[in-house]
């Protein structure tokens, strides 16, 4: 698995098919609802919004399990019952701009010991674990050091999409965006085990370990979600033993096709090769004077 030889997401084609790994993705569920709207004058002289389309699509733990929905592998989730996932509802334009939005998680519903039981029987027959965790009282501290500590005896890779302080995730590959790194981690210094996402530029790992490639820019049509496709891909990878560094490439271009659609979209695997091999303007143009 070397970048820079071969197409990566070609690579992970090649493996996906020689063998169907399970990748374990535990966290929180909920549900993206997209409202557009339009506003009208009302007879009562004043302005009221119509609802011209209602699509609800999974988010967070659901999405992630939704993103890895087009590769033949063994994937599972395990999260609240359906009627207990959040919603969180975002008014839209016609244009789609996103106008407000609103969250109903009122209640942080106390979680069974059953439902952690269930989950830890996935962890021992997984090939990589994904804590997809948006501190919605799922994954409490205690559940997750055991995940971590049975991943670690069975050399599982075990990814966390932060939310929470890192010592929470002790032992996981950590996924967070700029905003939380530069929270948490002092000095701005990343580990090997830190992935920063930082929207449509490439992810940063430690200064020993940094990504070659670079990217050309594409249309941003919906960011909501990203951060769970990056995190999806990126527990794909690891789980069939790319580098680190590798599994952030794949996971950044299956998240900047995700972007490109609206409503949660996953990415196919042939558009994130698509991606992978599109050159650069400034790559096209050192070919051209060859």
């Amino acid at each position: 698995m070397v970048e820079g030889n071969t197409n990566l997401a070609r690579q992970l084609i090649d493996a996906v098919t020689k063998q169907r790994k399970r990748v374990a993705i535990l966290g929180d569920a909920m549900t993206d609802k997209w409202i557009y709207v339009c506003v009208e004058d009302c007879q009562d002289h004043c302005k009221k919004l119509v609802t011209e389309k209602v699509i609800c699509t999974p988010g967070g733990a659901a999405n992630a399990e939704n993103c890895l929905s087009q590769w033949n592998v063994k994937y599972t989730t395990h999260t609240y019952p359906t009627p207990y996932w959040p919603t969180k509802t975002r008014f839209l334009d016609a244009d789609g701009k996103i106008l407000y939005r609103w969250d109903d998680e009122r209640t942080r519903w106390k979680v069974d010991r059953k439902w952690h039981d269930a989950a830890l029987e996935m962890v021992n027959c997984a090939d990589a674990v994904l804590l997809s965790d948006y501190d919605k009282g799922f994954l409490t501290p205690e559940f997750i050091a055991e995940v971590v500590s049975l991943c670690a005896k069975r050399g599982t890779p075990c990814i966390a999409d932060c939310k929470r302080a890192p010592e929470v995730y002790a032992g996981c590959v950590l996924k967070g965006n700029e905003d939380w790194c530069f929270k948490h981690i002092a000095n701005g210094v990343l580990s090997a085990q830190i992935v920063m996402t930082r929207g449509p530029r490439k992810p940063v790992l430690d200064a020993g370990d940094t990504i070659t490639k670079e990217w050309s820019d594409v249309v941003l049509v919906n960011h909501v979600g990203a951060g769970d496709c990056f995190a999806a891909h990126l527990a794909l990878a690891l789980a069939y033993g790319f580098r680190l560094k590798d599994a952030a490439a794949i996971a950044h271009s299956a998240g900047r096709v995700y972007v490109q659609f609206p409503h949660n979209r996953p990415p196919l695997p042939s558009e994130i090769v698509r991606d992978m091999e599109k050159k650069t303007p400034a790559e096209c143009s050192q070919r051209g004077h060859r």
